[in-house]
């Protein structure tokens, strides 16, 4: 018991040092968000051990971690070095795995 307790109590100290609100509940992840003065199309492991997301457009502090049902989905049709693709594609991939763009323009978001 004394160990769980001190686990939460690095946790809780960790949350109030770095300024961070974590949310739990039916509060949905806003993507793109601006974390750090990068964009982010997805889930991030950014200054964390585990992928997390922001609750506002422009990251105030108001986060949650992500679960399965928050990371980006494919979206088709996407462009890819100026070719348009309606499905994954193994282009540009060094061991022929499949890949997907999750906004319409990867050549100008390289989000995938």
């Amino acid at each position: 018991m004394a160990l769980h307790l001190g686990i939460f109590l690095i946790w809780a100290g960790a949350c109030v040092f770095l300024q961070l609100d974590h949310v739990d509940g039916d509060n949905k992840c806003v993507f793109p968000f601006i974390y750090g003065g990068n964009q982010y199309f997805d889930c991030t492991k950014e200054n964390s051990l585990w992928a997390w997301c922001s609750l506002t457009e422009i990251y105030s502090g108001i986060w949650r971690y992500c679960v399965d049902e928050d990371y980006a989905p494919c979206v088709f049709p996407f462009i890819y070095r100026g070719k348009t693709y309606n499905s994954c594609t193994t282009a540009g991939s060094l061991f022929w795995n499949y890949w997907c763009s999750i906004t319409p323009n990867y050549d100008q978001h390289k989000a995938w």
